[in-house]
């Protein structure tokens, strides 16, 4: 229910090191760039401080009758719906009605052994080696039915856990199943009745639900694909039962703003719970699992962030805050292959600054004589630079011809992106150091 990212950390830095933010930006191109006019598409909201940056959507909403998305749908959100139930666990540990201390056995008792002595802590921070539930072919056909949650959890408890609590993280669905039951059992409210007195309401959510059967999807079509073409189909079916507090919550760009600006204003819990949402967890040998509760808590586009991702089938999401530059970011996309991260977090690069800036056509004439010939990794991928007619291009491997941007710094990227390759020249030998927003520095190509 969620897509992870690996990560490495980029060199540069923005609003931190005294860089302004670009306001002149054309975002909609931006967007534009990921997403076609009649396909399924995305929708994106960055604002900074109180003040709203930019709210925009492409794509449709429904193919069938040509409806278009706009910035007020609501989309399901998937694995972001961990942040939420992370916060209501905590919301009851502020009021004294548990520990994050304690065992998941004093809330549900009929838990196998292993299980019953994992601390609430370590399942909210996925370092309490529980199994994901949803991996595996044979868990699908059951997926496609109704079930409550006892029915669910009584059918996914029955593999062992993996390894010592705090030996390792591993991310699990299983373990937020588990966290709903806990709020279910403390509050006597059902997980879905819980949000919405405890979270939706007092905040003003007015658009935002837990979704407990069917696949929802009214307003805004999901769809998936599964050619190269990327051709919309229905997406595989899942009843939303099974997703429930581990990613069951449809909503909208406005609410999540207000989900971000109330949780991180203390309206959610209190300040030391908010904390330690954002902090990372510490393993047992003294190491950090870049995951608190309900939020990863590394580096993209070079920024400290917090930040999670989400995905059912038909929808993906990505949410992101970044304290430096006090800039909240939330991309919504109603078509399961068709990730919304790459878009915003383009858009966030460009609005603070955080990539090379595009070199004058004077410029570029100097820079293409060192750039242009063939480069390798160790790997063996594959990069040839051209210059024809004043114009840049690469071509990975066998694959299609695309324009390139120079950039300053000697670096340059494909048009519509911007993540960057920087040339380097050291010891005698050309090299191009891949730069990332999600994944920071990857493995030089040298130059043949």
């Amino acid at each position: 229910m969620t897509i992870r990212l690996l990560h490495s950390g980029l060199v540069l830095c923005a609003l931190s090191c005294g860089v302004q933010a670009n306001t002149s930006i054309d975002f909609d191109a931006t967007l534009a760039c990921y997403t076609e006019a009649d396909q399924p598409g995305i929708a994106v909201r960055i604002e900074q401080g109180k003040k709203l940056i930019y709210s925009g959507a492409a794509g449709v909403a429904d193919i069938k009758r040509a409806l278009p998305l706009h910035t007020k749908q609501r989309f399901q959100i998937g694995s972001i719906t961990k942040q939420f139930t992370a916060a209501a666990i905590l919301q009851l540990a502020d009021r004294k009605k548990l520990s994050i201390q304690d065992p998941l056995g004093k809330f549900i008792p009929t838990l196998r052994s292993d299980y019953a002595k994992l601390t609430i802590e370590r399942v909210l921070s996925h370092t309490a080696g529980l199994p994901n539930y949803n991996e595996g072919p044979e868990i699908g056909a059951k997926m496609a039915h109704y079930r409550t949650l006892d029915q669910i959890l009584a059918e996914i408890v029955q593999a062992p856990v993996l390894y010592p609590a705090g030996e390792g993280h591993r991310y699990s669905n299983t373990g937020y199943l588990l966290l709903g039951k806990v709020i279910e059992q403390v509050s006597g409210l059902s997980y879905k009745d819980y949000l919405q007195q405890h979270i939706f309401t007092p905040l003003g959510m007015k658009h935002s639900q837990v979704l407990t059967k069917g696949t929802g999807g009214d307003e805004v079509k999901g769809y998936s694909s599964v050619d190269d073409k990327k051709t919309p189909v229905a997406p595989f079916y899942v009843d939303r039962s099974w997703i429930y507090s581990a990613g069951g919550i449809e909503t909208t760009l406005a609410d999540m703003s207000r989900w971000h600006r109330g949780l991180k204003a203390g309206k959610v819990v209190s300040p030391s719970s908010y904390q330690a949402m954002i902090t990372s967890a510490t393993l047992n040998d003294g190491s950090a699992a870049n995951y608190g509760y309900g939020f990863y808590t590394f580096e993209l586009a070079g920024q400290p962030s917090y930040f999670h991702e989400g995905g059912v089938p038909g929808f993906l999401a990505m949410s992101v805050y970044f304290p430096e530059a006090d800039l909240y970011a939330i991309s919504l996309s109603n078509q399961d292959t068709l990730h919304p991260g790459p878009a915003l977090l383009d858009m966030v690069a460009q609005y603070l600054n955080i990539t090379p800036k595009p070199l004058s056509d004077t410029e570029l004439n100097h820079f293409a004589k060192t750039l242009v010939g063939e480069y390798q990794s160790a790997g063996k991928q594959q990069l040839k630079v051209t210059f024809e007619e004043g114009i840049l291009y690469g071509q990975k491997g066998q694959g299609e011809k695309r324009k390139l941007v120079a950039r300053a710094n000697n670096a340059f990227s494909y048009e519509c992106t911007q993540n960057y390759y920087q040339l380097s020249v050291a010891e005698g030998k050309t090299s191009l150091i891949p730069v990332g927003l999600y994944r920071g520095k990857g493995k030089p190509l040298f130059k043949l």
